[in-house]
């Protein structure tokens, strides 16, 4: 599939904050960095250790506050960068992350190609 034409689903934006993950029965968080973030899920940097379909937990600290969510690796890029798809995110996270979104500067939705039918 040419991901160049992908149409985003809902708005991303970079946010370039750190973060951390837990993974299930483990007792340590790993930091990472959160590149791009949506409502739906994140672009995460330094997550080499993560595989897909792995579960975890995101936490982002954010002007005293976390947002807190499970999600799951869904992709896996070059140089340690991993996509998480949030799941089952509480109703006060939802809203939280619908706050700090917008702080971040929002990244263009990629055009599709015209159809010429």
């Amino acid at each position: 599939m040419d991901m160049t034409n992908e149409r985003r689903r809902v708005p991303r934006y970079s946010a370039h904050v750190k973060a951390s993950i837990k993974l299930p029965g483990e007792s340590t968080a790993l930091p990472v960095m959160v590149e791009d973030l949506c409502v739906l899920g994140c672009l995460l940097e330094h997550g080499a250790t993560l595989e897909i379909h792995q579960e975890c937990n995101l936490t982002v600290p954010w002007k005293g506050r976390e947002f807190r969510t499970p999600a799951v690796v869904t992709w896996r890029g070059g140089q340690g960068q991993v996509g998480l798809e949030f799941h089952n995110t509480d109703p006060a996270n939802q809203q939280l992350l619908r706050e700090v979104c917008p702080d971040f500067f929002m990244k263009p939705l990629v055009r599709l190609p015209e159809s010429h039918d």
